[in-house]
């Protein structure tokens, strides 16, 4: 289930880099915080803990009264929730060579299936997606007996079987030899062989929507990633077949889209600025303490943001263009307008009302985890976007002690594809 699509990368990886550690410090931050609904008790929370609202350890006393959903209580402070853990395997599927939505969805099942390594919560894309792979066997059996094949019928089933059985365990290159060998066994032919393979590559390119309707923030989560690598068309089609994989839902992938549109647009400017052409205007930018001296602005994201609403529906547009609106910070008007809970069509607007009226990565972090409900959902795109726009150390980016606090770094540098963009 390999992508082969065009390549675009991006000529430095500082604002990808930016952006994933963003959404990832971001997730961790507001994971004590995740799923409480009272904006009043957040506040009570966080003076208790001197004013500070990131990275608080979860606690069950502080869901006790108020609407509120305590949904990691073996995970210590700096830990990420289950949006972290998406980014994560987006990356253990990735390699200079781009995205493998097979190898994601390879990599899901290993990790949140039963006797893999993840231990948290289950969100409904999560359990659904795993659902759903757990029956697909014989869909993929139906499917191979459907493709218009030179076989007979009885040695089509025979391929048909092997490649259902073992679709899942293996990469294309590895489920051709594993289908081939018990194939040879029954002395098929060269070119019966290289039938069966034809079937591997046309059951390949059409597996990737396995997820559920499902129109929340998960969707997101690996838009950041795949704008460094692709731009155009090639980054609508890549993004779409990875946001099916959980989410196949038309509005989550419009979204999804969005966000990568918008990213790719915020890297490209931030190349150029990197290599001496810059915004001075202090709107959203500055120096940085990574390397790059000046940041693209909130208006550039503003017009990014505008350039590609068209990819929405004129719903969604609509919110996005009224939380583009709002001429002062007020989180909690926004929340009120918008609502808290985990559907795009709330948090998309939340976050972007957000990063409008705010001016450092920790002051917009913190407003999206005062704001309450699926703050860490809204990390996936709220980090990302504030990730580029601040960078990482100095006065406005990310907290250098920050990133030392978030514990899944260690994981996602030893992917393949955190030792690419990382």
């Amino acid at each position: 289930m390999r992508i082969f699509v065009r390549m675009n990368t991006i000529p430095t990886t500082e604002p990808v880099r930016a952006a994933l550690l963003g959404t990832l410090i971001a997730d961790a931050a507001g994971m004590g915080l995740h799923w409480i609904y009272s904006q009043g008790k957040i506040a009570q929370i966080v003076r208790a803990n001197g004013g500070e609202a990131a990275f608080i350890a979860p606690d069950p006393k502080n869901y006790e009264g108020v609407p509120a959903f305590f949904a990691h209580p073996l995970k210590n402070a700096g830990d990420s929730t289950q949006y972290g853990e998406y980014l994560y395997l987006a990356l253990r599927a990735t390699t200079s060579d781009g995205f493998d939505a097979g190898a994601f969805l390879r990599e899901f099942q290993a990790h949140f299936g039963p006797g893999g390594t993840y231990v948290g919560y289950a969100d409904t894309p999560m359990r659904e997606t795993l659902f759903n792979v757990a029956h697909l066997g014989k869909v993929l059996h139906e499917r191979a007996m459907a493709v218009d094949s030179s076989l007979e019928q009885a040695k089509q089933k025979d391929a048909a079987h092997y490649i259902a059985r073992y679709f899942f365990e293996f990469d294309v290159d590895g489920l051709k030899t594993q289908v081939r060998t018990p194939l040879k066994l029954k002395e098929w032919s060269a070119s019966e062989l290289a039938e069966a393979d034809r079937i591997v590559d046309v059951l390949s390119e059409d597996i990737g929507a396995v997820g559920p309707d499902d129109d929340q923030l998960p969707a997101l989560t690996r838009s950041a990633l795949l704008a460094h690598f692709y731009a155009g068309t090639e980054l609508d089609a890549v993004t779409e077949r990875a946001v099916r994989v959980t989410n196949n839902n038309d509005t989550a992938v419009a979204y999804a889209v969005f966000m990568a549109r918008v990213l790719r647009d915020l890297y490209e400017k931030q190349a150029d600025l990197s290599g001496g052409e810059g915004n001075t205007s202090g709107d959203g930018g500055g120096e940085s303490g990574d390397g790059a001296a000046l940041r693209v602005s909130r208006q550039t994201l503003r017009s990014a943001i505008e350039s590609h609403m068209s990819v929405l529906d004129e719903e969604s547009a609509d919110l996005i263009r009224e939380a583009l609106a709002y001429t002062k910070l007020d989180y909690r008007g926004a929340t009120k307008r918008f609502g808290a809970a985990c559907h795009l069509n709330m948090g998309v607007p939340i976050v972007l009302h957000i990063l409008m009226h705010t001016g450092s990565f920790a002051e917009a972090v913190n407003a999206n985890t005062m704001a309450s409900g699926d703050n860490c959902g809204r990390a996936v795109l709220l980090g990302a976007i504030s990730g580029v726009l601040y960078g990482i150390g100095g006065e406005t980016g990310i907290p250098e002690d920050w990133i030392e606090r978030t514990t899944i770094l260690k994981r996602v540098g030893g992917t393949s594809g955190g030792s690419v963009v990382l």
